[in-house]
């Protein structure tokens, strides 16, 4: 009879095992377990659609911020691995015991994946209503513009007053004194051509007079035209420098306005308070998308557990008790080497004091007799003389 044979196991592609690394399994384990590659890559294509969505959010928002696309792209790149890195860290962390699901590990990992989740949405949403928040952001600027020349009009306004003030003194002191001299100059013409008072047609007495009194009031008009020019053209280039500076601080002012991340949802944040329907739909969009960044996790959360795992579970388990043997044989062998290093120290020993046995009574012979011709001989130095001769090297 024939043996019967088993299923063949056939090698995994690149893509799937490429969505199986993406899912934080290991591949030589499931590809044994026929049932469970589907779901595996399942989880792999929700993390990859993750991370190509994580992707492309960063790089909408450093494209808010830095100029350079290959910095852009390279930034881009960057974060959407480190959040990649996280996913597959929650997924391989997802731990089980007795079929039930650890509350506060779980807990803790969706609150992560959700406050990720909420930050990533922030530069989609701003992608997704880009046309009304730069209508938004035009709107936005104009606003912040009028309030700042108010704030500068009333910084100035006292200042401004007081030129002003002075400036329209003098002008009205320059007008009486025009309207002064137009009567008196209407007054001599109408006494010449007979329509005046005196009814005389000619240069007369009285037109004489009053010829004198409008030559005097030219003369006042122009000598106070000289004395107030300087004092007015001071005056308007005190008002010019003051208007100068104040367009000068509004081009820098104007400068800050840029077109930001920040200015961004600044004016979404206005949008939605303006239009109660966007900010509805906006929270749509927010609750999708961070759905779309704990997706993974709720995979791996919601499937059930199944042979991978039990597999998985099993060789852990093995890996784990190997360890703890291994541990315990070396720990065992380190203390039979100490009691035999100790057995051989201790024969050795045992034979150097045999071996030297003679020689040292002799050496305690010599050491007694110089000790009884010494005039100053005491047994406590003769003791100590003794240890330092034949134990001293032990000591």
């Amino acid at each position: 009879m024939k043996k019967e044979e088993g299923p063949m196991i056939t090698a995994p592609d690149g893509i799937t095992r490429f969505l199986w690394w993406l899912a934080a399994a290991d591949a030589d384990i499931l590809k044994e377990c026929r049932t469970e590659k589907e779901r595996y890559r399942i989880i792999g294509i929700s993390v990859l659609v993750t991370w190509m969505f994580a992707t492309l959010a960063w790089g909408y928002f450093f494209s808010t911020i830095v100029n350079d696309d290959m910095v852009v792209l390279g930034l881009a790149l960057f974060f959407g691995f480190a959040i990649l890195s996280i996913d597959r860290t929650l997924i391989a962390a997802m731990s089980r015991s007795n079929g039930n699901v650890k509350f506060m590990p779980v807990a803790f990992r969706l609150v992560l994946a959700v406050t990720i989740g909420l930050f990533i949405s922030q530069p989609v949403v701003l992608m997704l209503f880009k046309k009304d928040i730069n209508a938004q952001l035009e709107l936005n600027k104009q606003t912040k513009l009028d309030a700042f020349r108010e704030q500068l009009v009333k910084l100035n306004a006292g200042q401004q007053a007081t030129l002003q003030q002075s400036i329209d003194q003098g002008k009205q002191q320059l007008a009486k004194k025009e309207a002064e001299l137009k009567f008196y100059k209407d007054s001599y013409i109408k006494e010449t051509d007979g329509t005046g008072g005196s009814g005389r047609i000619g240069e007369s007495a009285v037109a004489r007079v009053k010829k004198s009194a409008y030559l005097k009031s030219e003369e006042e008009l122009q000598a106070m035209q000289r004395a107030q020019e300087p004092q007015q053209q001071q005056l308007q280039a005190q008002m010019a420098r003051m208007h100068s500076v104040d367009s000068l601080k509004e081009t820098v002012y104007v400068s800050t306005l840029t077109d930001g991340f920040l200015s961004q949802i600044e004016a979404l944040h206005d949008l939605t308070d303006t239009h109660p329907p966007l900010k509805q739909r906006y929270r749509l969009i927010v609750f999708i998308i961070t759905l779309i960044e704990i997706m993974p996790l709720l995979s791996k959360l919601l499937m059930p557990k199944g042979e991978y795992d039990e597999k998985l579970a099993s060789a852990t388990a093995q890996g784990v008790e190997a360890a703890q043997l291994e541990a315990a044989a070396g720990k065992e062998l380190l203390q039979h080497y100490q009691a035999a290093a100790l057995e051989a120290d201790k024969a050795a020993v045992d034979h150097l004091f045999a071996s030297t046995k003679d020689m040292r009574r002799e050496q305690a012979d010599a050491l007694v007799k110089e000790w009884h011709n010494r005039e100053d001989s005491q047994y406590s130095h003769l003791w100590q003389q003794a240890k330092k001769l034949l134990l001293g090297k032990i000591m």
